[in-house]
């Protein structure tokens, strides 16, 4: 198996190391890089990228932010490790607002 799909949260494809929580608030939040995308089955590395699960209401923020064009399959880009290191840097109202402002971000306004 390629080593940027070995472990899987839902269905995003990760590799070891591209997992982290941070808690904002009440809320857990599980940020990871996707090396694909599982659809039921169908294995999609184009659909790779950062994405954003509430563990506390088990739902999804967001995925594919900063999405590789060449895909996954081989793990997070350089700029992938840099842009989640960012977002875990970000304090609780610069981490809100990425999420709300996220064009793929699907929470209720």
């Amino acid at each position: 198996m390629s080593d940027g799909i070995k472990n899987h949260i839902g269905p995003y494809l990760y590799a070891d190391g591209a997992l982290r929580r941070r808690k904002v608030g009440k809320t857990t939040y599980i940020i990871g890089i996707a090396g694909a995308y599982n659809a039921f089955g169908l294995i999609g590395p184009e659909h790779n990228g950062i994405f954003v699960l509430d563990d506390t209401h088990k739902r999804v923020v967001l995925d594919r932010h900063c999405e590789n064009p060449s895909g996954g399959y081989f793990g997070p880009s350089k700029d992938q490790w840099r842009e989640l290191e960012r977002i875990m840097n970000e304090g609780p109202k610069g981490f809100k607002d990425f999420i709300t402002s996220h064009p793929r971000n699907r929470l209720s306004a």
